[in-house]
């Protein structure tokens, strides 16, 4: 199978100001599990390979600091590892931690400070973003959580940088049914909603998003497509090799969690018992989750990968039913790169991750203003009539499975060839 080919490699300094961009992660940021998170570093890849000096502050394991050191040291660039001064800070019980801050280049010229992963909600860390802005002296300040757009206000070197949020969902701005939605998002959303509205520039991953901030919030959002770097081989900057997993037998499903959908798969695996599904956790994946899906003998539990070609080596269909107003879905585009027929809601984002290649199937989404004793949204009953028909098809028609597999990396190709490759850097470049 062809389609048209898009690389990285050989990219040269274009026009305008060389610029100096941070990037506060405040989660896991060298390996994310998370498609936003994902993203963000992707973009601070291909600013970094456009000239721009770029680095980051986000959470690490030890030893991830030490595999990215390796890795920097094996394609030619010294990573400096140093430690810098502990920080002392309290978690959710007012109980005191050491985290050690770590600072390294990486094999992309990111610098990037690390903090010890701690498994509690921490307070504190204020004074390492403050930090490592006064350090980098940035002229952009990226990020898409509340602290630090509070912190950036404030901040004494304020007026030598800009300000961007990066919107990765619904839940994320502080408006809309959606408001609060998922912990750690909205604490104080009518102070939110003013400080958003002060900044540099805000920026809607999809569309779909782009649309909720004005219709709920009148907020004017800039719309960029993820970049390109965000779904190619991280190794070579081309295509990722696609997939021939016709004779495959399981059906994956990555972040089981009920509002990305675990339910209409719960009722596909009852309805089809002879049939293998495979689920990879991740963030929106609970112990109460893990314990319902342990019920069904033809599904496996698979542990968070940060190597994806582990799901793509072995599933035949990837299954994406969420129900929430999904920004994008990094997971699905990537699946139809490779070949990989994507059965989905029509949630969100989720036709625009699809390039509209079908089966795209309406769902009753979660309306975001029913919630539980604990918070969570209240799931709706699905019709999971139309998720049995296309899986049927897809697994005993193979004819029906190879046409489908080639028309989704043929078109999900041809749109990644048509995003700007240097959109982000001029919109960016603009605000100076």
């Amino acid at each position: 199978m062809h389609y048209p080919q898009l690389q990285l490699e050989g990219y040269t300094p274009g026009g305008g100001p060389r610029m100096r961009l941070l990037l506060v992660q405040t989660a896991h940021g060298l390996t994310p599990s998370s498609g936003g998170y994902k993203a963000n570093v992707c973009l601070l890849r291909n600013l970094s390979r456009l000239g721009h000096a770029t680095a980051q502050v986000c959470y690490a394991f030890p030893e991830e600091l030490d595999k990215y050191a390796r890795r920097a040291k094996a394609k030619g660039v010294y990573p400096g590892v140093i430690g810098l001064e502990p920080v002392i800070v309290t978690d959710g019980k007012n109980q005191e931690h050491k985290l050690h801050i770590n600072e390294f280049t990486d094999e992309w010229g990111i610098l990037n400070t690390t903090i010890a992963r701690h498994d509690s909600r921490i307070k504190g860390l204020t004074g390492v973003y403050s930090r490592a802005i006064t350090d980098f002296r940035p002229t952009h300040v990226l990020f898409n959580d509340s602290l630090t757009m509070k912190l950036t206000a404030g901040h004494a070197l304020r007026e030598t940088f800009k300000r961007v949020c990066i919107v990765h969902s619904a839940e994320q701005v502080p408006f809309g049914p959606y408001c609060a939605g998922v912990e750690g998002h909205c604490i104080s959303a009518k102070v939110e909603n003013e400080m958003l509205r002060k900044l540099d520039g805000v920026w809607s991953v999809s569309k779909a998003i782009q649309r909720y901030a004005w219709e709920h919030g009148r907020l004017q959002t800039k719309f960029l497509a993820h970049t390109p770097w965000t779904f190619l081989d991280v190794d070579t900057g081309r295509m990722p090799a696609i997939r021939n997993n016709v004779d495959k037998e399981e059906i994956g499903m990555v972040n089981p969690a009920p509002i990305k959908g675990l339910d209409i798969v719960l009722g596909l695996a009852a309805k089809f018992p002879h049939m293998k599904f495979v689920t990879w956790t991740s963030w929106g994946s609970k112990p109460r989750h893990i314990e319902r899906i342990k019920a069904y003998p033809n599904i496996r539990i698979e542990a968070t990968t940060p190597n994806t070609d582990d799901i793509w080596d072995r599933i035949k269909i990837l299954l994406a039913p969420s129900i929430w107003h999904e920004a994008w879905g990094l997971i699905v585009t990537e699946a139809q790169l490779r070949g990989i027929p994507v059965i989905a809601s029509n949630s969100g984002g989720l036709p625009e991750a699809k390039v509209n290649v079908p089966p795209i199937i309406p769902i009753n989404p979660v309306t975001g203003h029913q919630r539980d004793e604990n918070g969570d949204y209240i799931i709706p009953d699905q019709d999971i009539g139309p998720w049995e028909e296309a899986l049927e098809k897809l697994m005993t028609d193979r004819e029906e499975y190879l046409t489908l597999a080639a028309l989704s990396a043929v078109k999900t190709a041809g749109w990644l060839k048509s995003v700007g490759q240097r959109t982000h850097e001029r919109w960016l470049q603009s605000m100076m």
